[in-house]
């Protein structure tokens, strides 16, 4: 049985590229969502927020992805910044350790104001976890 379609958004806010999978990221969602990070990381965007408030779920392979890009982006000076994960996504990130491992912020706003600080900036608003 196959997964449902993602369908995967993209906005830029300044020099944050937003990508909005919606759907479930699983399956054949997961290749497409590496293949939009992989694109914006070849076209030079190294502050990527990936918001989370319509992914209905995130396979193992999904998390897995989300780390590697974590670390493709720091390597470059960057960072990848999860939004907004809820119900399901919620709890695989907490499951697999990922929720202390990765940024993530509770809005996309407070993500997007992560996104555009210092890397090594340690200031943590109360909408970040």
């Amino acid at each position: 049985m196959s997964s449902p379609a993602v369908r995967i958004e993209t906005a830029r806010h300044g020099p944050v590229t937003v990508l909005k999978p919606v759907g479930w990221v699983a399956a054949e969602g997961h290749v497409a969502l590496e293949e939009r990070l992989k694109a914006a990381v070849r076209e030079g965007q190294t502050r990527i927020v990936l918001d989370l408030s319509a992914a209905h779920f995130v396979s193992s392979a999904g998390l897995g992805v989300f780390l590697y890009y974590k670390n493709i982006l720091e390597e470059k000076g960057g960072r990848l910044i999860l939004a907004a994960p809820a119900g399901a996504v919620k709890k695989m990130l907490a499951a697999a350790n990922l929720d202390k491992a990765l940024a993530i912020c509770e809005t996309l706003q407070a993500a997007l104001a992560r996104a555009t600080r210092h890397p090594g900036s340690s200031r943590r608003s109360a909408a970040e976890t």
